[in-house]
Protein backbone atom coordinates (compact mmCIF):
# COMPACT_ATOMS: atom_id res chain seq x y z
CA UNK A 1 0.00 0.00 0.00
CA UNK A 2 1.36 3.42 -0.76
CA UNK A 3 1.95 5.20 1.96
CA UNK A 4 0.66 8.95 1.32
CA UNK A 5 -0.40 10.19 -2.01
CA UNK A 6 2.11 11.98 -3.87
CA UNK A 7 0.19 15.05 -3.51
CA UNK A 8 0.35 14.84 -0.16
CA UNK A 9 4.11 14.22 -0.06
CA UNK A 10 4.92 16.92 -1.96
CA UNK A 11 2.52 19.56 0.44
CA UNK A 12 4.10 18.41 3.17
CA UNK A 13 7.83 18.67 1.53
CA UNK A 14 7.15 22.06 0.52
CA UNK A 15 5.73 22.89 3.60
CA UNK A 16 8.91 22.10 5.40
CA UNK A 17 11.06 24.26 3.17
CA UNK A 18 9.31 27.38 3.63
CA UNK A 19 8.53 26.90 7.41
CA UNK A 20 12.24 27.39 9.46
CA UNK A 21 13.31 24.84 12.10
CA UNK A 22 10.64 21.60 10.31
CA UNK A 23 13.66 19.40 10.31
CA UNK A 24 13.82 16.35 8.43
CA UNK A 25 13.03 14.46 11.71
CA UNK A 26 9.78 16.51 12.13
CA UNK A 27 8.70 15.47 8.47
CA UNK A 28 9.19 11.61 9.20
CA UNK A 29 7.36 11.52 12.36
CA UNK A 30 4.79 12.90 10.88
CA UNK A 31 4.70 10.86 7.92
CA UNK A 32 4.54 8.00 9.81
CA UNK A 33 1.36 9.16 11.62
CA UNK A 34 -0.42 8.85 8.49
CA UNK A 35 0.87 5.43 7.76
CA UNK A 36 1.06 2.66 10.80
CA UNK A 37 2.67 -0.42 9.54
CA UNK A 38 0.97 -3.69 9.77
CA UNK A 39 2.09 -5.15 14.07
CA UNK A 40 3.85 -2.20 14.44
CA UNK A 41 4.78 -1.46 18.22
CA UNK A 42 6.84 0.77 20.47
CA UNK A 43 9.49 -0.21 22.60
CA UNK A 44 7.06 -0.21 25.86
CA UNK A 45 4.65 -3.15 23.87
CA UNK A 46 8.28 -5.05 23.33
CA UNK A 47 8.05 -7.46 26.17
CA UNK A 48 4.96 -9.09 24.52
CA UNK A 49 6.61 -10.15 21.27
CA UNK A 50 9.33 -12.58 20.94
CA UNK A 51 11.70 -10.03 19.37
CA UNK A 52 14.24 -8.10 21.49
CA UNK A 53 14.53 -4.82 22.46
CA UNK A 54 17.56 -4.40 20.86
CA UNK A 55 16.45 -6.09 18.04
CA UNK A 56 13.58 -3.56 17.99
CA UNK A 57 16.33 -0.91 18.56
CA UNK A 58 17.46 -1.84 15.56
CA UNK A 59 14.60 -2.43 13.34
CA UNK A 60 13.34 1.52 14.15
CA UNK A 61 16.73 2.85 13.26
CA UNK A 62 16.64 1.03 10.13
CA UNK A 63 13.80 1.93 9.11
CA UNK A 64 13.96 5.93 10.00
CA UNK A 65 16.81 5.82 8.43
CA UNK A 66 15.21 4.16 5.11
CA UNK A 67 12.18 6.89 5.27
CA UNK A 68 14.84 10.15 5.58
CA UNK A 69 16.68 8.42 2.46
CA UNK A 70 13.54 8.80 0.50
CA UNK A 71 12.99 12.25 1.96
CA UNK A 72 16.03 13.54 0.27
CA UNK A 73 16.51 14.53 -3.32
CA UNK A 74 17.58 11.55 -5.15
CA UNK A 75 14.95 9.49 -3.98
CA UNK A 76 12.22 11.57 -2.91
CA UNK A 77 9.91 10.73 -6.12
CA UNK A 78 9.62 7.16 -4.84
CA UNK A 79 8.42 7.64 -1.10
CA UNK A 80 4.88 7.55 -1.94
CA UNK A 81 5.32 4.32 -4.01
CA UNK A 82 7.08 2.25 -1.22
CA UNK A 83 6.23 0.72 2.01
CA UNK A 84 9.34 -0.38 4.63
CA UNK A 85 8.80 -3.31 7.09
CA UNK A 86 11.96 -4.32 8.83
CA UNK A 87 12.08 -7.02 11.29
CA UNK A 88 15.15 -8.50 13.24
CA UNK A 89 17.53 -6.36 10.31
CA UNK A 90 15.46 -7.97 7.49
CA UNK A 91 13.79 -5.48 5.56
CA UNK A 92 10.51 -5.93 2.82
CA UNK A 93 9.72 -3.39 0.50
CA UNK A 94 6.02 -3.41 -0.56
CA UNK A 95 4.03 -1.35 -3.26
CA UNK A 96 3.78 -0.61 -6.70
CA UNK A 97 6.45 1.19 -8.89
CA UNK A 98 5.95 1.81 -12.28
CA UNK A 99 9.14 1.24 -13.66
CA UNK A 100 11.71 -1.82 -13.32
CA UNK A 101 15.12 0.98 -12.32
CA UNK A 102 12.82 2.41 -9.82
CA UNK A 103 12.40 -0.98 -8.37
CA UNK A 104 16.15 -1.60 -8.41
CA UNK A 105 16.57 1.79 -6.94
CA UNK A 106 14.82 0.88 -3.81
CA UNK A 107 17.13 -2.07 -3.54
CA UNK A 108 20.20 -0.28 -4.13
CA UNK A 109 18.85 2.76 -1.13
CA UNK A 110 18.16 0.02 1.00
CA UNK A 111 21.44 -1.72 0.61
CA UNK A 112 23.34 1.47 1.67
CA UNK A 113 21.81 1.58 5.04
CA UNK A 114 23.47 0.10 7.90
CA UNK A 115 22.63 -2.98 9.77
CA UNK A 116 20.69 -4.14 7.17
CA UNK A 117 21.22 -7.84 7.06
CA UNK A 118 18.73 -8.77 4.10
CA UNK A 119 16.56 -6.99 1.90
CA UNK A 120 13.24 -9.07 0.15
CA UNK A 121 12.38 -6.26 -2.83
CA UNK A 122 8.59 -7.77 -3.15
CA UNK A 123 7.49 -4.18 -5.08
CA UNK A 124 5.55 -4.75 -8.26
CA UNK A 125 6.36 -2.87 -11.57
CA UNK A 126 2.73 -1.87 -12.80
CA UNK A 127 0.96 1.43 -13.66
CA UNK A 128 -2.22 -0.08 -13.09
CA UNK A 129 -2.92 0.35 -9.36
CA UNK A 130 -6.13 2.34 -9.15
CA UNK A 131 -8.37 3.50 -5.83
CA UNK A 132 -9.96 0.23 -5.95
CA UNK A 133 -7.25 -2.13 -5.58
CA UNK A 134 -5.76 0.27 -2.91
CA UNK A 135 -9.10 -0.11 -0.99
CA UNK A 136 -9.44 -3.37 -1.28
CA UNK A 137 -5.67 -3.87 0.13
CA UNK A 138 -6.02 -1.51 2.52
CA UNK A 139 -9.64 -3.77 3.92
CA UNK A 140 -7.49 -7.02 3.48
CA UNK A 141 -4.42 -5.70 6.09
CA UNK A 142 -7.31 -4.57 8.58
CA UNK A 143 -9.34 -7.83 8.61
CA UNK A 144 -6.19 -9.71 8.75
CA UNK A 145 -5.51 -8.02 12.16
CA UNK A 146 -8.12 -9.07 13.59
CA UNK A 147 -8.17 -12.73 12.26
CA UNK A 148 -4.86 -13.06 13.47
CA UNK A 149 -5.05 -11.78 16.23
CA UNK A 150 -8.29 -13.79 17.17
CA UNK A 151 -6.78 -16.69 15.73
CA UNK A 152 -5.54 -19.22 19.11
CA UNK A 153 -2.13 -20.22 19.20
CA UNK A 154 -0.78 -17.05 16.80
CA UNK A 155 1.38 -14.57 18.23
CA UNK A 156 0.19 -12.16 15.66
CA UNK A 157 2.89 -9.69 17.12
CA UNK A 158 5.57 -11.41 15.47
CA UNK A 159 4.75 -10.57 12.08
CA UNK A 160 4.29 -7.76 9.56
CA UNK A 161 2.25 -8.18 6.28
CA UNK A 162 1.08 -6.32 3.79
CA UNK A 163 -1.56 -6.37 0.45
CA UNK A 164 -0.58 -5.10 -2.79
CA UNK A 165 -3.31 -5.61 -5.55
CA UNK A 166 -4.36 -9.02 -3.70
CA UNK A 167 -0.97 -10.65 -3.40
CA UNK A 168 0.10 -10.35 0.57
CA UNK A 169 3.38 -10.44 1.46
CA UNK A 170 4.63 -11.71 4.76
CA UNK A 171 7.73 -11.39 6.69
CA UNK A 172 8.59 -12.16 10.66
CA UNK A 173 9.35 -15.09 12.66
CA UNK A 174 6.96 -17.64 13.64
CA UNK A 175 7.29 -19.54 17.03
CA UNK A 176 6.59 -23.14 15.01
CA UNK A 177 6.31 -24.46 11.87
CA UNK A 178 2.52 -25.33 13.03
CA UNK A 179 2.30 -21.69 13.51
CA UNK A 180 3.51 -20.23 10.59
CA UNK A 181 1.45 -22.86 8.62
CA UNK A 182 -1.78 -21.66 10.27
CA UNK A 183 -0.68 -17.69 9.71
CA UNK A 184 -0.29 -18.54 5.77
CA UNK A 185 -3.66 -20.46 5.79
CA UNK A 186 -5.92 -17.68 7.74
CA UNK A 187 -4.44 -15.09 4.98
CA UNK A 188 -4.70 -17.61 1.78
CA UNK A 189 -8.82 -17.72 2.86
CA UNK A 190 -9.24 -14.46 3.78
CA UNK A 191 -11.30 -12.42 0.95
CA UNK A 192 -9.75 -10.60 -1.94
CA UNK A 193 -6.28 -12.45 -0.82
CA UNK A 194 -5.00 -13.52 -4.37
CA UNK A 195 -1.80 -14.84 -3.20
CA UNK A 196 0.60 -15.26 -0.49
CA UNK A 197 4.02 -14.70 -0.96
CA UNK A 198 5.81 -15.61 2.48
CA UNK A 199 9.27 -13.98 3.57
CA UNK A 200 8.58 -15.08 7.27
CA UNK A 201 10.81 -17.89 9.11
CA UNK A 202 10.64 -20.14 12.04
CA UNK A 203 12.72 -18.75 15.04
CA UNK A 204 15.56 -21.35 16.55
CA UNK A 205 14.49 -22.78 19.65
CA UNK A 206 16.19 -20.92 22.86
CA UNK A 207 18.87 -22.48 24.14
CA UNK A 208 18.23 -23.58 27.80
Amino acid sequence: MPRLSPEGVRALINLSSKTRGFSVLALVSLLAACTQPTGLVNVASSPAEDRSIEALRDDTAITFNINEILLGEKYRDLFAEISTDSYERVVMLTGTVKFAQNKQRATDLVRGVKGVSRIVNALQVTSDYGVGAAANDLWVETKLKVLLLGTKDIRSINYRWRSVNGTVYLIGAGRSRQELNTVIDVIRKTKWVKRVVNHAWVRPPKVQ
